[in-house]
């Protein structure tokens, strides 16, 4: 997984796998749905920023993040899913309804490797929830997301600490022409980490920048790229 032939997509399951039931869906934006489950914690339990898998179709896995866990109830979850793309894994998630009966991969919490105190988070819309995972308890990081343009002014009236472009042009594109411009006016002065998320070839650009214009060493970048153009979409 995320692809893999179905007897071996079947012991991984066996292995992984966790029940979960939908407990409540929402749209708090337009190309985003919040996913509120209850699945049997794996061992070490649920925490923010956890990463798991479903099965989008018996060969096809789709990665998603936890974005909250429950205050009470340690076996409730959140995801927030971006669904613009119109691939196997949104259409597993429209799918679902309320009482659905589903299946979650996950093993123990491993937590993204984060450098420095002053970070900087970039992303685009399906790395939304994985940022808000990870910022929730940051001292005042700065946060740049690239999102629909009809889901900016919803989103940023719910985390006014982010800052939401509206994408325009190639993917990517309005996050770097914000990242060039804030490097030139001085914006990010004692930078000494940076978390990249989203599209690979985006995160290339942006680290190009980090490194050559803010001498950030590449070891103080922390990358994961969830999609690539010109591969199978979300």
């Amino acid at each position: 997984m995320p692809q893999a032939p179905a007897v071996i997509a079947n012991l991984v399951e066996s292995v992984l796998g966790r029940p979960a039931h939908l407990l409540d869906a929402s749209e708090p934006a337009p190309g985003f749905l919040k996913l509120e489950l209850h699945a049997e914690p794996p061992p070490g339990g649920w925490h923010p920023g956890h990463e798991i898998q479903v099965r989008a179709t018996p060969t096809q896995g789709r990665r998603y993040t936890v974005q909250t866990v429950g205050g009470t109830d340690s076996e409730r979850i959140g995801i927030l899913a971006a669904t613009e793309a119109e691939g196997p894994g949104t259409a597993w998630i429209r799918r679902l309804r309320v009482g659905s009966r589903t299946t979650v991969l996950a093993g123990r919490h491993r937590p993204l490797r984060e450098h420095g105190t002053r970070r900087l988070y970039l992303g685009d819309g399906c790395a939304l929830g994985t940022l808000d995972a990870y910022t929730q308890g940051s001292d005042a990081p700065i946060v740049a997301v690239e999102v629909p343009a009809d889901a900016v002014e919803p989103l940023a009236d719910r985390r006014p600490r982010f800052r939401f472009l509206a994408a325009a042009g190639a993917p990517g594109d309005a996050l770097q022409s914000w990242l060039e411009r804030a490097v030139g006016d001085d914006e990010f002065r004692n930078l000494d980490g940076a978390v990249l998320l989203g599209r690979a070839q985006s995160i290339q650009r942006q680290r190009r920048v980090l490194t050559d214009s803010l001498n950030l060493s590449r070891r103080a970048i922390t990358t994961r790229p969830y999609w690539a153009t010109g591969r199978a979409g979300l």
